[in-house]
């Protein structure tokens, strides 16, 4: 492939990486979705995509990680002069896997799948996971403490909702708008916030 598409200096060319391995992996799933097709797809040498995210896992990790900011609601509340509640939080986090997408909750699939391919993806899975969903936007600052307990207590509530929605098509779970499960589920995220002295 070399010699074809873009240069490594190009303007927007990680940007199109990114953009072309969301949509392989949300077709063929982490394991099956290859550097080389992803590379087809952007137009350009595979080993400019390994030269811009080190190995296949950084890559499959990077182009799913902005599904999992749930910062939306929080600009809005912080607009509106209320502090974001857990409702905010689970509709921004259904929102992510359902907008624009001919199959709500197929990047959670693929996250899910992603996650058992190996401990190692499993671990980082975890750590996007938690560092997102308590993160504002654009934050590349770990959280610890008593925040990460909380945040992966959040997230298993999150991930448990999306699996139920997603993958087993529980009942209510699966076919009421996102709204509504925000609406059954955002009093137990709270009293998780709640628990310590910095929820946000």
């Amino acid at each position: 492939m070399t010699g074809r598409g873009r240069r490594p200096g190009d303007q927007g060319t990680r940007e199109a990486i990114l953009e072309a391995a969301r949509a392989v992996f949300l077709e063929q799933g982490f394991t099956k979705g290859a550097v080389t097709a992803v590379a087809r797809r952007a137009e350009v040498d595979a080993a400019l995509v390994y030269h811009y995210f080190g190995t296949k896992l950084d890559l499959f990790v990077e182009s799913m990680a902005d599904l999992l900011y749930t910062q939306e609601r929080r600009a809005a509340a912080v607009a509106e002069g209320r502090v974001r509640t857990g409702a905010d939080i689970v509709a921004d986090f259904l929102g992510k896997w359902e907008q624009g997408s001919e199959q709500p909750g197929q990047a959670f699939v693929a996250l899910a799948q992603a996650a058992s391919a190996s401990p190692e993806a499993a671990a980082r899975v975890n750590e996007l996971v938690t560092q997102r969903i308590w993160q504002p936007e654009g934050s590349t600052e770990p959280i610890s403490g008593a925040a990460a307990r909380r945040a992966a207590m959040v997230g298993a509530q999150l991930v448990g909702i999306a699996w139920a929605r997603y993958v087993l098509g529980l009942g209510p779970v699966a076919t009421a708008p996102a709204d509504e499960i925000a609406s059954w589920f955002g009093p137990i995220i709270d009293t998780i916030r709640t628990a310590g002295s910095d929820a946000n």
